[in-house]
């Protein structure tokens, strides 16, 4: 007997999640003001879909969540995902459907060779020069053997170590593996000088995936609030780059070393209205952000970033929430 969920998709979790029983994808995003979602597959070639499916609103939408589920066998080849939302053109809003969207939960964005910032700042298309979401067929948490690993905990003898996962190992002097420097691998090299130091507690500098070309080194205008900084690991699968940091949590945590994160919740990097729609923007401006009353100034932006999160959204709150549970227990 075909269930419910397989024919019109859940609408939680939020994201793209692995329905092993069915070999299917459920995917669901939040998009309060749109009129019509389109969720776009693609093998390699990022400018043409393997899968179009366009989302019914009265079996596809349940309150604002769009939602689908889609078996693997209808999409082979399928290793990308992202949308297409269209919705009122008035302000606050930002409707374009023909700028392909990254999902805000995408647990790893991808940047084609062929990325282009300027493409998502300016009307129009920006297929196959847009970042998509990696899908992962299978666990989230990709079968990571976590052996015996344990939480250190340090009170008294707490002594952190602030640090940039990029510029730590990224100079020939870090004595760090040439093919390793600035990566969370190499990060791990220097673990043994960091107990040497008497470092207790390494405090990660911002590792949420941002923008590699908006001139942004230290990670603060974050995009994905999911997805580790791609940059940072050699493998570009979701899986891997998650393995990735998983192994560095791992060996900080094995020589006794507690593992804090710099989170960036309050911004992202869209920036105002002169910034790129990659995300969030065109799939509920005003849902997402803060909008003013000023028609040169339509963000609020409390913190000089350019704009600033709506936290007063509930789906907003849920998503932070979900990104806090998500790296302290998947990432730990």
């Amino acid at each position: 007997m075909t269930s419910w969920a397989s024919v019109e998709g859940l609408p939680l979790p939020l994201g793209a999640t692995w329905a092993a029983d069915e070999g299917a994808y459920n995917f669901a995003i939040y998009a309060r003001h749109a009129e019509q979602v389109t969720l776009l597959l693609y093998g390699d070639d990022l400018r043409t879909p393997v899968l179009t499916y366009r989302c019914d609103p009265g079996r596809n939408k349940s309150g604002h969540v769009w939602h689908c589920r889609i078996p693997a066998t209808a999409a082979p080849g399928a290793r990308y995902y992202a949308y297409s939302i269209d919705g009122p053109r008035s302000a606050p809003h930002q409707f374009d459907p023909d700028k392909i969207l990254f999902d805000p939960y995408a647990r790893a964005i991808f940047f084609p060779p062929e990325f282009d910032r300027e493409a998502a700042r300016r009307p129009g298309s920006n297929a196959g020069r847009a970042p998509v979401g990696l899908l992962v067929a299978g666990p989230l948490d990709c079968n990571f053997d976590w052996g015996d690993d344990r939480h250190p905990r340090h009170e008294a003898d707490t002594v952190v170590y602030e640090l940039h996962v990029g510029a730590f190992t990224a100079h020939p002097s870090s004595g760090v593996k040439e093919e390793r420097r600035g990566t969370y691998a190499g990060l791990i090299e220097k673990i043994p000088y960091l107990v040497e130091l008497g470092v207790t507690v390494v405090e990660l500098m911002p590792v949420f995936q941002f923008d590699p070309s908006d001139g942004n080194y230290w990670g603060y205008m974050p995009l994905g609030f999911f997805a580790p900084h791609d940059r940072w690991a050699r493998a570009r699968e979701t899986c891997e780059q998650h393995a990735e940091f998983r192994s560095l949590v791992q060996a900080l945590h094995a020589a006794g070393i507690e593992v804090v994160l710099d989170v960036v919740y309050n911004h992202t990097g869209e920036g105002d209205h002169r910034g790129p729609v990659y995300s969030f923007k065109g799939i509920d401006n005003d849902g997402y952000y803060m909008m003013s009353d000023r028609a040169d100034a339509p963000y609020e932006d409390f913190t000089g970033t350019g704009n600033t999160l709506n936290s007063a959204n509930p789906y907003v709150r849920r998503m932070i929430l979900d990104s806090l549970r998500y790296w302290a227990r998947e990432m730990r």
